[in-house]
């Protein structure tokens, strides 16, 4: 008798405790979200302010979410997104609503940072739901870009080229994106369909939120994107980058008479180039002469106050070009991955 109470009590704990689980790792499905974009003759002038005529031919789209720290609810401030095309740009404008724009946050920092107030935007274009092209601007003009595969696994020595601008005013701040086609990959097609995903930080209240509501304990990141529609009769771009160096260097010291290797002056000339050339939508060629770290930017400077050498990433294109193939994450990723400043 007891023996049964006993079994009987155990199935009752563990089935509460099965319970409690799913309660805690329970995920909301959010609907699909659609944006329709339209083609423009006139491109628009990448100045910080939507203001052209281009920008009246699609609507902003807002209702975001919160995503973190309080899923689901209305962000402390609203944004809007606006998305254009033509035959080799896709342009973004984000309107982050502001309350107080005198606090909003700009700092300053280096590519690849996230300081203060930031939005971005991913672009899955070949609509995998495993991949997509990640541009962020901060208030303060800082770009950032990622590559994103494996639905969730973030690669941030990925630097694609192009333009943006910020610019504050009453309502709060502004930010508009050329990015051009030959950056980022799609399928040739009449119309398409791309996956698309937009995050805000909102500094000064530690908030994130999205424009397609996400569940953060929902897994995945691409996979959950909503949809870009309207883009018709594209046709993939080759890429075709080349980024020459010379580096001359002299150096004078007193002269040694009768010595001919010591004359007073040293000179010296050093050259080189990386390429990177799309041979077609699916194949890239990267190509280095003589790399040199003088031809990126300089590393940071760190203060050695342990026994340990002081480790430098690798920043030549080169060799960090595709490097996410070889990214392995044993772990599920935040949406924003490396989003931490």
């Amino acid at each position: 008798m007891r023996l049964a109470i006993l079994l009987l009590l155990l199935f009752a704990f563990l089935f509460g405790l099965s319970l409690g689980l799913r309660a805690q790792t329970a995920v909301t499905d959010y609907p699909q979200r659609v944006y329709e974009t339209r083609r423009t003759v006139e491109a628009p002038a990448i100045d910080g302010s939507p203001s052209e005529a281009a920008w009246d031919l699609v609507e902003w789209s807002g209702d975001y979410l919160v995503y973190n720290p309080n899923p689901g609810e209305a962000p402390t401030q609203q944004t809007l997104m606006k998305v254009l095309y033509d035959d080799r740009n896709l342009y973004v404008a984000f309107r982050c609503l502001d309350s107080e724009p005198d606090l909003i946050e700009q700092r300053m920092g280096r590519r690849d940072a996230f300081p203060g107030d930031w939005v971005e935007v991913n672009i899955d274009s070949y609509h995998d739901k495993r991949t997509a092209f990640s541009f962020t601007v901060s208030a303060s003009g800082v770009k950032n870009d990622e590559f994103i595969s494996n639905d969730g696994n973030w690669d941030e020595s990925w630097n694609p080229i192009w333009e943006t601008r910020t610019r504050l005013d009453s309502t709060g701040w502004t930010a508009e994106l050329r990015i051009p086609l030959s950056q980022i990959r799609f399928p040739a097609g009449a119309e398409q369909v791309w996956g698309i995903q937009s995050t805000r930080r909102n500094f000064r209240m530690d908030e994130r939120s999205t424009w397609q509501p996400v569940s953060p304990n929902a897994s995945g990141w691409v996979s959950r994107f909503g949809e870009l529609r309207g883009l018709t009769d594209l046709q993939p771009r080759r890429t075709l980058e080349v980024q020459p160096y010379i580096v001359a260097q002299r150096a004078t010291y007193p002269a040694e008479a009768g010595n001919p290797f010591a004359d007073g002056a040293d000179n010296r000339l050093s050259a080189g180039l990386d390429a990177r050339i799309g041979v077609t939508n699916d194949l890239t060629l990267d190509l280095t002469v003589n790399p040199d770290f003088g031809q990126v930017e300089a590393d940071p400077g760190a203060l050695n106050l342990d026994g340990y050498q002081i480790f430098f990433q690798e920043r030549r294109p080169f060799f960090v070009e595709g490097q996410n193939i070889f990214d392995f994450n044993l772990s599920s990723a935040e949406a924003g991955g490396s989003h931490t400043s």
